[in-house]
This record gives C-alpha cells, structure tokens and sequence, in this order.
C-alpha cells in the first residue's frame, strides 16, 4: 500500500458550517476561529471519549468457535486512554487554539498574517538555502506582527500506539475538521476552516511525494487542484510556497507530520523539511506536531546551522513502554499505573468458555511477552485465545502465552530482547520484522485453518466411527438429548427408530434428526392433550415422517411428554 491509499484509508472528519458558542476564557473571546470549536472538556469527560470499548458480553462466551473467533478479532479496536493520551489531548487543545488567537480574521494581526504570511515564509526559506551556500546568515524583514503557534514532537518505539492515539482524539475531540464560515456577529467571514491536517512521511522520505501528499489531502476536504497541478512536473521549490499560502488560506489549526523518521539519513532533506516546518510555526502561527520513533529524535535534536534553537521550541511527548506493576503493588504507588489500567482493560474480553482471573504468573506472562507494548500485548492476548479456543482448553494460561511467542510469534523474540535491554538501534534495525509479523490478518487466518483442519478431521472421525459401531452413534445421540432436558426413555426410543430407518447416518444429522423429531412429536402431544391424546402428525416433506409416527404412538404409550 502506498503513501496515499494508506492516507486514504483514515476515516476523516465531518464538514460543517459553522456554529459559534462564547469561549470561557477572556483571549479566545471574539475569535470565530476558537468560538467554532468543540467546548474545552474536563479530564472525566476527556477520558470517556476517549475510551473506545469492544463489543462484548458474558453471553458470547457460549457462542460456537466460529463466532468467538470472529468476536476476538475485533480487539485491536480497543483504546484505552492512559497517561500519555490526556498529555496529547491536552497539548493540543492548548496549541491549537493558542495557534489561532494571533490568526483571528477579524483583527488587522490576522489579516496580515493571512495575507501576507505566506510570502514571509518563502522568503525565510530562501535565506535558509542562501544560508547553506553562503555558510553565511542570511536574514530578511519579518516585520513586526507576531505569531503564537506552538509545536509538539511524540517520540517512542512503535507499537505504542502513538498513531491510534493521534487520530482518535483527532477525530473525537475535533470531529468538524472542515469549517465552514459564513456570517460572525453581522460580519462576513466566508471562510473554510481546516482545525487539522494530518499526512505521513512517505517511506523514503522524499519531500516531494509529502508535498504531493499535502495537496492530495487539500483536494479531498477542500476540492482544492493544486495536486492536479504539481503531480507530474512539479519542483519541491515550486510546491513549498503555495503549501505555506495554502495553510494561510485555510486556517489550518495544527499540522500534524506522522512517521517523521523516514526523513532521516539525508542531511539535506532533514533541514530543508524541518526548517518548513518550523517556518511555518513561527511566521504562520500555525502548531506543528511532528511524531516518530527515537530514530526521529536523533533527527531532530541534531544542531543544524538553522535549527539549532528551532527544535527547542517543539514541546515533547516521550511515549516509553508501560512499566511492569505487581499485582500486589502498594494502592498508592504510581509505579506501573499504566500497565495495570491497560491489562485490567484488556483482560476482562476473554471469549474462551473458562475465562480466568488475572494472577501473579498471567501478569508477569503478560509483561515478559510483551515488554509493555500496546500493540505486542492486544496481539499476544489475541493469538493466545485462539490457541486455547483450537486446542479446546478453553482457558488462558502462562504456558499457552509462552507457546504463542515459541511459534506464532516466535519471529518477535530479538525485538522483545532489544526492548527488555532498551536498545532502539538495535530496534530500528529489526523494524520491519516487527512490523510484518504483527500483521494480525496471518494469526486469525491461521486459527481459522486450524480449526477447519480440526473440523474436518472430527466430521471424518465421527463418519467413520458410525459406519462402523451404531451403537456408539446412538450412545452419543441419546445422551446429547438428555443434555437437552428430552426424558430419558423418550429420548431412546427416538434414537433407537432413527438408527434403524436410516441405516450409515452421522452423528451430526442423527442429533438434528433426533430433535426435530422430539419437537414434532411434543407439539403433537400438546395440541391433542385435550383429545385424549389423538395422533395426527403432520410430516409431509419430512424422510422420517413414518418414522415420527411410529415413535408416537410408541411414546403416548408410555405417557405424556
């Protein structure tokens, strides 16, 4: 999948005209921009919006293999807000909303920065590139209005969701990405509003196919055709320009850079990208969130000629594992909180028929298996389900978790030992091991071929076992519609007529025979109670309709049903 059908495929926000309510605090009053806005929320409501549960219920448990299967697929679904979710929900309701108070149209600050921003920005970045061929700085008028975007940079190994973080408080806490502006307080606006926008750095970091990428983005909120321009012979100095004019135009809220470690390894393509991005910061006032593994933060701490006070200026997010916590930690001990919200969370959806409670040796299992990976952990606990559900344990166990890493998983090994002993080159180094093998789509189809492959075998078993001994088949038989509350003697004679009409039939369609037969047989009985027990039996287009006629009357002999 390439660059932009992986983009494609993240659901995007609404688009809306704009509805304004009075902001609480005194700066962000009068602004259109911020007054459009979702309400600021407080951390209770932040956390259950956050939250994003898995449909389940105790019931399920009983559902047939086939369904359970299915039912644990859906897990990677599950999000549970932890500490770093409300650090990021909080920054950027600060960043975007502080980015757009020196923005707003309405005040002669935003008007120039608007309209005059952008060509600010050209000009930064060509005294950049004079800047590198000259050795020399190179400065230019910026004029005297200022600016008050922020930045902000989420750095931490993959797998801990920083994405799915990124994108479910994008879309939760700002639903209405597209604005749009019509009349304020009596005055026009007519204006379209972009509060986000979100791209990812292509894998070979090439900035032109991230400029394309932008346009691409503009073109399916906005309807914007410069993509349709720049796409075949489009320069990057040509693109950087008109993207600075265009974040101008649309008021974009925050521009969010996933994957920024693709950038790394070419000198030149990280200061050219890096300097944009904090260009557009400072003369734009537009927040800028850059998010990458520590690779990135390697990138970006480096002193470049330009960036050497710039990357100061990015806040940042250090999204580590979780830390192991004892089931018998102190209530009060903040020591691996994370971890204990988190495997609590995700415990409670076992759809095995035995599920059991989380202890000592499950939660060390756990940890030791996952090394406090969000990803590693939802998959582990997937795959271990399914393992139990195949081999018919029906319950969880350490033994079963090891078994999953020995053979499913067994590939994560060295990424789990450089993660145990904190090695992030090692890491980046086994980045696309990690990444192919926690495709979970291979694990559910594997569990799905297995049990097939079980299936199959049992059918065949069972279509054998009863060509060669009935008496076995009519054993199981009778005693599964004992199971089903048939009496004992009704449930026999049954079995017994069935066998001898049907001569070679599998225990699979002699237990559905045998039930339908019961039931026939007890509507009979209770529609004719009141007749003195008269037989008439409807049986047309049922192969054991005289069977079912014969059994009547042998079991209104006996008694009522």
């Amino acid at each position: 999948m390439d660059v932009i059908d992986e983009r494609l495929s993240f659901l995007r926000g609404e688009d809306v005209e704009a509805s304004y309510r009075r902001a609480e605090i005194a700066k962000y009053r009068n602004n259109p921009l911020i007054e459009a806005l979702q309400p600021i929320h407080d951390v209770p409501v932040v956390i259950k919006k956050l939250t994003k549960k898995v449909s389940f219920h105790e019931r399920d448990r009983s559902k047939n293999t086939i369904l359970r299967l299915h039912c644990i697929y859906d897990l990677p679904r599950l999000v549970q807000p932890l500490e770093n979710h409300l650090r990021i929900e909080q920054s950027l309701s600060i960043l975007i909303r502080d980015g757009y108070v020196d923005r707003n149209p309405l005040t002669v600050n935003g008007v120039r920065l608007r309209n005059e921003g952008a060509d600010n920005v050209a000009k930064a970045m060509q005294a950049f590139e004079q800047s590198k061929k000259t050795s020399q700085t190179v400065s230019f008028d910026n004029k005297s209005y200022k600016t008050s975007g922020g930045g902000l940079s989420i750095i931490g190994v993959s797998g801990m969701g920083k994405t799915t973080a990124i994108n479910n408080i994008l879309m939760t806490m700002y639903p209405a990405q597209v604005i749009r502006h019509g009349q304020y307080k009596e005055r026009n606006i007519n204006s379209t509003q972009i509060v986000w926008l979100k791209l990812e750095c292509p894998p070979k970091g090439s900035i032109k196919a991230l400029c394309l990428n932008f346009f691409q983005v503009l073109k399916d909120l906005v309807g914007d055709e410069h993509y349709d321009k720049f796409i075949i012979k489009g320069t990057v100095e040509q693109m950087i320009p008109v993207m600075a004019q265009m974040c101008a135009t649309y008021l974009i809220g925050a521009l969010i850079i996933d994957e920024i470690q693709h950038l790394s390894g070419n000198t030149d393509v990280e200061e050219h990208m890096l300097n944009f991005f904090v260009t557009l910061k400072n003369m734009l006032g537009i927040p800028v969130v850059l998010i990458g593994t520590n690779k990135a933060w390697d990138m970006l701490s480096k002193e470049f000629r330009q960036l050497r006070r710039a990357c100061e200026h990015f806040g940042v997010v250090f999204w580590e594992r979780m830390e192991f916590r004892p089931l018998g930690a102190p209530i009060d001990s903040e020591m691996g909180m994370d971890w204990k919200i988190f495997l609590s969370a995700l415990w409670r959806y076992q759809w095995t028929r035995n599920p059991i409670e989380l202890d000592d040796l499950l939660n060390i299992a756990m940890y030791e298996y996952s090394q406090g990976v969000t990803d590693i952990a939802i998959k582990l606990f997937m795959v271990a389900q399914w393992r139990a559900i195949n081999n018919g344990k029906e319950s969880l166990t350490p033994q079963i978790i090891r078994d999953v890493i020995d053979n499913e998983l067994c590939a994560l090994k060295p990424v789990l030992l450089a993660l145990k002993l904190n090695d992030y080159v090692k890491l980046e180094s086994l980045k696309d091991i990690y990444i192919k093998d926690l495709k979970i789509d291979k694990f559910f189809d594997k569990a799905l071929s297995e049990l097939a492959k079980k299936q199959l075998t049992v059918a065949k078993s069972e279509s054998d076992t009863s060509l060669k001994d009935e008496v076995d088949i009519a054993y199981e038989a009778t005693k599964w519609l004992m199971e089903a509350q048939v009496p004992a003697q009704q449930a026999d004679m049954i079995v017994k007529s069935l066998v001898e009409a049907n001569k070679g039939i599998v225990l699979p369609e002699l237990k559905s025979k045998a039930f339908q037969t019961y039931s026939k047989i007890k509507n009979n009985v209770d529609k004719n109670q009141k007749n003195n027990r008269k037989k008439t039996f409807n049986t047309e287009g049922d192969s054991s309709g005289d069977v079912v006629e014969t059994i009547t009357g042998n079991i209104l002999a006996v008694g009522s049903v």
